[in-house]
C-alpha cells in the first residue's frame, strides 16, 4: 500500500510514499482501496527514502493527495486452454487492512482443482459431457499472506469487547489461532474489512500458476502441495513434525504466491458450502448447506490432508459449536 503526496494538476506528475520497495518500471497499473483499476503509472522513479513519482495516466480526479493506492506490475502471458491472452499481475506494494496483515493479490486464472479419487470429497472427473470438468477459471483476488495470529484475533476482540481466552496469555502471539467457530472467523473477516475466501479461491492461491506456457507448449503443472512435491515432509507443519502451530515467522512453507501456512499449521475455514464438484454425481450424506469447507491440513492431522485438494467438513455437530479450524481472510480485486 501506498499513500499518494502530491499530484500536479497540470503535469499529472504524482509522488508517493510507500513502506516497500518498488522497483523502477516503465509502467504500472494503479489500483485504488477496494482493487479497483484507476489509472497507470508511467515512468516511475525513486526519489529516495521511500519516495516515488509517476506520471499518471487515468481518470481525472481519481487520484489525490492522501489517497492510498497499490501499485501492480502487470505483464503478459497467454493461456491456451482460455484462448485469450491473461495478465499476471505481480503484486509490488500489497494491501494492507483493518488488522495490518500483508495480502497477496493472487492473478486470475485457471486451476486444476480436486482430483480424480472417486468416492471422496474433492472427487472431480477429468471431463464430464465432452468437456473438461476439473478446470476452474478463478477472478483475481486478495488473499492474506499468512493465517490469522492470537495477537490479531486479541486485537480483534478487545475492540469488540469480546472474550480474550486466557489460554492465550501463555501462547505466542505469532502463532495463528486455532480452534475458533465459522462465526468467529466470519465476524473477524468483517472487521477488518474483508471476507473469508471460498474453497475456490483457497486452492488457486494454495497451488500457484499451474498452467504452463512455452514456445514449445501449453500444459498443465499440477502439484499435490502448496510447497510442491519435494520433500513436503520437511516445509508442511503436520502431527509427524509438530505438537501444535508454529509462529507465522518460523514457518518454511513459502509457496509460489509468497503463501505460508497453505501446507498445514493451522487447517482453514472457508466460506463455501460442502458440495459435490461439478460433474460429480456421487452421493453423500454431508453434501448440501449444512457443513462448510475446512482446508489446508494442520498440526493436528497427518500429511496426507495437507495436500491442496483435500476438503475437510466443517460444521459438526454445527456451525456454532465446531471450533477445529484457523482461517485467513480474503476481499475481491
Amino acid at each position: 500500500m501506498a499513500r499518494v503526496e502530491r499530484v500536479d494538476p497540470v503535469t499529472r506528475l504524482a509522488e508517493i510514499t510507500s513502506a516497500e520497495t518498488i522497483p523502477a518500471a516503465a509502467e504500472y497499473q494503479v489500483l485504488n482501496e477496494t482493487g479497483e483499476t484507476i489509472g497507470r503509472a508511467v515512468d516511475l522513479k525513486s526519489n529516495g527514502a521511500q519516495a516515488y513519482s509517476f506520471r499518471f495516466e487515468g481518470r481525472r480526479r481519481s487520484l489525490s493527495a492522501g489517497r492510498r493506492i497499490v501499485v501492480v506490475q502487470t505483464n503478459e502471458a497467454f493461456s491456451a486452454l482460455a484462448d485469450r491472452p491473461r495478465m499476471t499481475r505481480e503484486v509490488t506494494t500489497r494491501l494492507v487492512n483493518r488488522d495490518n496483515a500483508p495480502m497477496q493479490l493472487i492473478p486470475d486464472g485457471i486451476v486444476v482443482m480436486g482430483n480424480q479419487q472417486a468416492g471422496e470429497l474433492h472427487y472431480v472427473p477429468a471431463r464430464s459431457g465432452g468437456r473438461a470438468a476439473n478446470r476452474f477459471d478463478i477472478p483475481a483476488f486478495y488473499i492474506d499472506r499468512h493465517e490469522v495470529t492470537i495477537g490479531q484475533f486479541t486485537r480483534y476482540l478487545e475492540e469488540t469487547r469480546g472474550k480474550v481466552p486466557t489460554a492465550y496469555q501463555s501462547l505466542s502471539l505469532n502463532q495463528p489461532v486455532t480452534r475458533v467457530t465459522y462465526k468467529d472467523a466470519e465476524n473477524y473477516c468483517a472487521w477488518a474489512g474483508k471476507r473469508l475466501p471460498t474453497e475456490f479461491e483457497w486452492e488457486r492461491a494454495a497451488r500457484g500458476n499451474q498452467i504452463v506456457s512455452s514456445q514449445a507448449e501449453t500444459y498443465v503443472e499440477s502439484t499435490s502441495f502448496p510447497k510442491g512435491d519435494f520433500s513436503p515432509q520437511e516445509a508442511c507443519v503436520t502431527r509427524e513434525k509438530a505438537s501444535g502451530p508454529l509462529d507465522i515467522d518460523k514457518l518454511t512453507d513459502t509457496n509460489a504466491f509468497g503463501l505460508v501456512g497453505m501446507c498445514g499449521n493451522a487447517a482453514e475455514w472457508t466460506s463455501s458450502w460442502l458440495l459435490p464438484y461439478r460433474g460429480n454425481t456421487e452421493r453423500d450424506i454431508r453434501f448440501g448447506k449444512k457443513y462448510k469447507v475446512i482446508r489446508g491440513g494442520s498440526f493436528e492431522l497427518e500429511l496426507e490432508y495437507a495436500k491442496s485438494h483435500v476438503r475437510l467438513a466443517g460444521g459438526m455437530p454445527s456451525l456454532a459449536r465446531d471450533r477445529r479450524a484457523g482461517f485467513r481472510c480474503a476481499r475481491s480485486e
